[in-house]
């Protein structure tokens, strides 16, 4: 994440969640993959409340849909699933920023 965008916006908030849930669940980093996954959806539930709700920007509301859709692989340790939802979430943001 660049320095330039504040974690205090929705944005902000879910894409420095995105970003480490992303790089915890990575294969090398997941030890044991039942504690990582549910570390990760911890961390990015407590980030999606925190972001609050989003009204006039689409792709933020997408970016928010991924990643509450990737909590609920992380719960059933569907790591692969998730890290794609991230993904996708990730791309959104981009589009969030640029107010898409």
């Amino acid at each position: 994440m660049s320095s330039a965008v504040g974690t205090r916006t929705s944005t902000g908030v879910l894409e420095l969640a995105v970003e480490q849930v992303l790089a915890s669940v990575r294969p090398t980093a997941l030890g044991d993959p039942v504690v990582g996954a549910r570390r990760a959806e911890e961390s990015l539930r407590d980030a999606l409340r925190d972001a609050g709700p989003v009204e006039d920007n689409v792709a933020l509301q997408h970016a928010l849909a991924c990643a509450e859709a990737a909590c609920e692989h992380l719960k059933y340790v569907e790591i692969q699933e998730a890290r794609t939802l991230l993904t996708a979430a990730r791309g959104q943001l981009v589009l969030a920023h640029e107010g898409v």
